[in-house]
């Protein structure tokens, strides 16, 4: 059996998050927890299915859609770790 991969989150997509939250709370704070936990769980989700994601627009990214909400969180995987790189509205332009 395959040993799971660690997940673990950039600063930079912990900073995402918290605009994301704070921009939604500012309206709807209810609604601004709800989208942050979907992000942590789809998160989660990769632990067990790495490659849920489709190729990334940036070489050695993957970029999974979340379906209820207007976000994507980009990844890296490496042996070990699932590497949440940052988490983008999808009407942004991708991060370097």
């Amino acid at each position: 059996m395959t040993a799971k991969r660690q997940l673990e989150f950039s600063a930079r997509s912990l900073a995402n998050m918290e605009v994301i939250k704070l921009h939604i709370a500012a309206d709807n704070p209810a609604a601004a927890t709800k989208v942050i936990q979907s992000v942590l769980s789809t998160s989660e989700g990769l632990i067990d299915f790495p490659m849920l994601g489709h190729t990334g627009q940036r070489t050695g990214t993957r970029e999974l859609v979340l379906s209820k909400y207007p976000y994507t969180i980009i990844y890296r995987l490496t042996l070990k770790k699932i590497h949440i790189v940052a988490v983008v509205h999808q009407s942004q332009q991708h991060p370097s």
